[in-house]
């Protein structure tokens, strides 16, 4: 069987849909050959070799002609019996057309996106979706929104759990050592860590809120956030000079894996008060490093952490800052969540989500 795969945005900035991709192709199963179409081939080859693998460009950057003409074009052209692509696929032309939707949380809330970006999952969101041979959602609570807003069978929905690489199970601790020795004065002695775009529904001014109480308790020293620029960069920026919050925070962007796997190990924890998630890797990115976890109890951050963390509400501050103290200064809490998110971190590895993957692709193929 040959798979294209859309992973034009390995080329942009770090965020979820990338750690998706970059944990889930190594885990292909190697029976199969797999054409990977970028921007930047020579990248992805260096990244990811292997003789199951092949290099495409993609000729088109204008999003609507890269996807409803030039990928049906070339998955045609280059024999593919499947089609893989992230939330929005050829309407017409392409062989067994695969689609992530990763969450549908611009519907769900439309008040974190911008008006172009809420039309465009409403419209060609529901159209890619039920032009899908198969739609792959990363949660159950994914799966359910995604059938409530498209109207599609239940049997063309599915969950495939998305998993972490060998390199967070086994991490490269020299590396990580490395890595720390750079950063470690460029960050508070002691820190929370928050992880995501500056995107308004990741929540954090409310975390450098929660990070501010505790300092002044003497239990921290600040907050770091590890993420790149988005839409709701500047709101956040000014939420946080106006909190008085900007002096306790230190932000990273486009770290190395090494670098972001030391900032997690050197955290006294994660604090992930987004208000709103399809599913949340750095939950599972933290209980692998062994980093506490304080979590919101929304959307599909339950069913990841499974126990496994402190779920709060993340409108009570009062409430979130209470169960923060406990993974900061309580060492049997600390303990007994470090222990628990290892085991659940267990439960998401990379070398399942790609046998998972294999078979839609052959019940995609089946179907065409």
């Amino acid at each position: 069987m040959r798979v294209g795969l859309d992973v034009h945005v390995l080329g942009g900035s770090a965020q979820g849909t990338v750690s998706v991709w970059s944990n889930l192709i190594p885990s292909l199963p190697q029976e199969h050959e797999y054409i990977l179409y970028s921007f930047d081939p020579a990248e992805t080859r260096r990244r990811f070799p292997g003789a199951h693998l092949q290099h495409r460009r993609i000729p088109v950057h204008q999003p609507y002609l890269r996807i409803q003409a030039a990928y049906p074009l070339l998955a045609r052209l280059h024999g593919c019996q499947v089609f893989h692509a992230n939330y929005y696929g050829p309407l017409v032309g392409a062989p067994g057309l695969v689609l992530s939707v990763h969450d549908v949380i611009y519907l769900d809330f439309p008040e974190f996106a911008p008006q172009r970006r809420r039309q465009a999952m409403k419209i060609l969101g529901r159209l890619s979706a039920r032009a899908a041979r198969v739609v792959v959602a990363g949660s159950e609570y994914s799966r359910g929104r995604i059938l409530k807003h498209f109207r599609l069978p239940e049997d063309r929905v599915v969950v495939v759990h998305y998993g972490l690489g060998d390199e967070w199970h086994r991490p490269d601790e020299a590396a990580i050592q490395r890595a720390w020795e750079k950063l470690r004065a460029r960050v508070p002695q002691r820190y929370l860590l928050t992880v995501g775009r500056l995107d308004a529904r990741k929540n954090f001014p409310a975390c450098a809120k929660v990070a501010r109480a505790l300092t002044e308790e003497g239990l921290l020293d600040g907050l770091v956030i590890v993420g790149p620029a988005d839409f709701g960069a500047t709101v956040i920026e000014e939420a946080l000079r106006r909190d008085g919050t900007e002096r306790l925070v230190t932000r990273f962007a486009d770290l190395s894996l090494a670098e972001i796997q030391a900032l997690y190990r050197g955290a006294r924890g994660l604090l992930y008060l987004s208000l709103a998630e399809g599913f949340g890797l750095p939950l599972i990115e933290a209980m692998a490093l062994g980093t506490p976890v304080v979590s919101s109890d929304r959307t599909a951050m339950p069913e990841v952490c499974h126990g496994a963390a402190l779920l709060v509400d993340p409108a009570e501050l009062r409430g979130v800052t209470e169960a923060t103290r406990r993974i900061v200064n309580d060492d049997a809490t600390r303990a007994r969540l470090v222990a628990a998110g290892r085991v659940r971190a267990m439960a998401f590895r990379s070398r399942a989500t790609g046998e998972a993957m294999a078979k839609v692709y052959a019940a995609a193929a089946g179907r065409c």
